[in-house]
């Protein structure tokens, strides 16, 4: 892991455009049945992924999200420099190669200090105009028929995949560094 961060509030605003100021670096993450938490300045942050976040993005059910250094290395290649993370994702995690759904079918498991998270059920994150909009550094949201290529090429997990953690029995906490393998 080498980034890891919560998103206090919405970035996408349908129509209107994508902001990724809501996201917040932390030192680590709280992962836990209802989302995670995010450790800052002394407190816990709540990711409005997470049930329990008043202003909660999809129902919960997509609690915990992860990229991968090399897609945001090619996403700068087509689009120019884009800070890993941009894209919302909670867990940025070092890669050399490209990562598919097809990758992540047996899970995924999170080594860590205090324990073993497994994730499983992996989706992909799927790219929203906004998103699109934004990477291609226009001042307006494009029509879905505009930017085809272009969501096709930010599709199948190159921004990112999604994992319930509903499943969870408790809480565990993950730091940069800790080991993430493809697997259950």
């Amino acid at each position: 892991m080498v980034r890891l961060q919560v998103q206090r509030r919405p970035l996408r605003h349908e129509g209107v455009g994508f902001d990724p100021a809501p996201l917040l670096a932390v030192d680590e993450l709280a992962v836990g049945p209802v989302g995670l938490l995010g450790r800052h300045d002394g407190g816990w942050v709540v990711d409005v992924h997470g049930s329990v976040h008043p202003q909660v993005r999809g129902g919960g059910r997509r609690a915990f999200s992860l990229g991968f250094t090399s897609h945001y290395e090619a996403m700068a290649d087509r689009y120019g420099e884009l800070r890993p993370g941009t894209a919302g994702e909670n867990v940025i995690v070092g890669a050399d190669r490209r990562i598919g759904l097809e990758d992540l079918s047996a899970g995924l498991v999170i080594e860590t200090a205090e324990g073993v998270i497994h994730l499983r059920n992996a989706r992909v994150a799927a790219p929203c105009p906004e998103f699109a909009s934004y990477v291609l550094g226009l001042p307006f949201v494009a029509k879905r028929d505009g930017i085809e290529a272009d969501l096709a090429f930010l599709g199948e997990g190159m921004r990112g995949f999604l994992f319930g953690v509903e499943h969870l029995s408790g809480w565990t906490v993950v730091r940069p560094g800790d080991r993430v393998t493809v697997g259950s």
